[in-house]
């Protein structure tokens, strides 16, 4: 999805159509929302004006297809040239093109998030940019080449009984995380948030959550997001795409294939909320810090 591919893919597919869509992006926003400490919420609460971060966290989506903001259209994913299924993996340099890539984007809102030259609504705007990557770096088509992210891997969903023709990327946006969250609302994203916050807390998330933000500070830029990146991307070989592409084009997703990787796309969900809700509180403590 470098820059003729992204031409290609906003030819061929709807606004919003490679991105985790209103309830996966509101689903990370309100993970990331109970993790949030005192200064973070006031931070965040500052510069939203109130708002929470889930009514925010699909703001990107829109402002990329507005005038101001077609600069941003490239921040949402980074382009992993690897070669699935045999070997997945991300290269900053080989992978991130010259208008930059996601992962570039969070250490540079990060950066600017922190900038006090900055008028607020610049760092709002850098904060909603930051709620909104931190959902995308953890869908793995969004650090995949091959296919356009998947946007060209055409698939079916089936709904009552009839099949629906769609994407690869599309059906891990959307289908696979609305049928997690048995709907398309800002209420069952809250529904399904609170499952995960619970596996986060006292279930299956619990020993493994630690390891999720071990990557660093937010004084190593683009290395945590780097590290997100490379994990995310190393379930398109091992879960998305595990035989290829071509065993799954024109075919049936909504069975097997949803069965086997309904559990990772919610783990993925829970990642990114917790990172989130983690990274805020980092970037937080530099403010204070900053100030003091």
């Amino acid at each position: 999805m470098k820059t003729s591919a992204f031409a290609l893919s906003a030819a061929f597919f709807a606004p919003g159509a490679y991105s985790w869509g209103l309830v996966g992006h509101a689903t990370v926003g309100y993970v990331a929302q109970h993790y949030l400490d005192g200064a973070a919420k006031i931070m965040t609460s500052h510069l939203l004006n109130g708002e929470p971060l889930a009514n925010v966290a699909s703001w990107a989506d829109t402002f990329r297809y507005t005038k101001d903001g077609q600069f941003s259209a490239p921040l949402h994913y980074i382009d992993a040239h690897d070669d699935v299924p045999k070997k997945c993996g991300v290269k900053l340099d080989r992978d991130c093109g010259p208008e930059g890539c996601i992962v570039t984007a969070i250490a540079n809102y990060t950066t600017r998030m922190l900038d006090d030259k900055l008028s607020k609504e610049e760092r709002g705007d850098a904060l909603k940019f930051i709620i909104h990557f931190l959902g995308d770096i953890s869908q793995p088509l969004h650090t995949e080449n091959l296919d356009v992210g998947g946007n060209t891997i055409t698939v079916k969903w089936g709904t009552e009984g009839a099949a629906s023709k769609t994407n690869l990327h599309s059906v891990w946006d959307r289908n696979i995380v609305e049928t997690l969250a048995e709907g398309t609302t800002l209420a069952a994203a809250e529904s399904l948030s609170k499952g995960i916050i619970e596996d986060l807390e006292n279930g299956i998330y619990k020993d493994l959550k630690d390891g999720w933000t071990s990557c660093g500070s937010i004084k190593r830029g683009t290395g945590c997001p780097k590290a997100w990146a490379q994990d995310s991307n190393k379930y398109v070989c091992s879960n998305v795409l595990p035989n290829g592409a071509d065993v799954l084009r024109d075919q049936d997703v909504s069975g097997e294939y949803y069965t086997a990787n309904a559990p990772i796309a919610r783990q993925q969900l829970a990642k990114g909320g917790y990172r989130l809700g983690k990274w805020l509180n980092s970037i937080a403590k530099a403010e204070q810090l900053k100030n003091h």
